[in-house]
């Protein structure tokens, strides 16, 4: 008998679970399981290629201060740029769409974004941006931290 329960319950919880969550997908909830509420800004930090070229291909503006929702990369919410959370999130996978897709990398956000990989120690991102460096240097005790 209890070998018996050993299998039937874990699978009947399973089942369980999967009819609650496809009647709350059903229903929209919650909404923020789903991909298609994501901002540009949470797609870049979660490294979301698929989410990021949907919202690009849909519109979204690669330059656009957007919402970061709180726990997908840290724990509270801030207000940031899709490049800046790929530089904060160390995750450069999305940046050059992004660039490609119209996102500037330019005397506004390059100290930004330069003292952000620095203090992520983010190398993939230092690389990127080493190539589009500005001519005069960069102070970062000066630039406000990404996080």
């Amino acid at each position: 008998m209890v070998p018996l329960k050993a299998l039937v319950v874990p699978g009947a919880a399973w089942v369980v679970f999967c009819v609650l969550w496809l009647v709350c997908a059903a229903l929209g909830i919650p909404g923020g399981f789903d991909g298609r509420s994501m901002t540009l800004t949470e797609a870049s930090a979660v490294a979301s290629h698929a989410d990021a070229w949907r919202l690009l291909r849909d519109g979204a503006d690669p330059n656009a201060t957007a919402r970061l929702r709180a726990g997908l990369v840290r724990n509270s919410e801030k207000m940031i740029t899709p490049l800046e959370a790929a530089t904060a999130a160390i995750r450069t996978g999305p940046v050059q769409m992004l660039v490609d897709r119209g996102a500037r990398i330019d005397d506004r956000n390059y100290a930004v974004l330069w003292c952000g990989a620095v203090a992520r120690n983010n190398q993939d991102m230092l690389r990127f941006l080493e190539t589009r460096r500005p001519p005069a240097p960069v102070d970062c005790r000066a630039v406000p931290p990404l996080w």
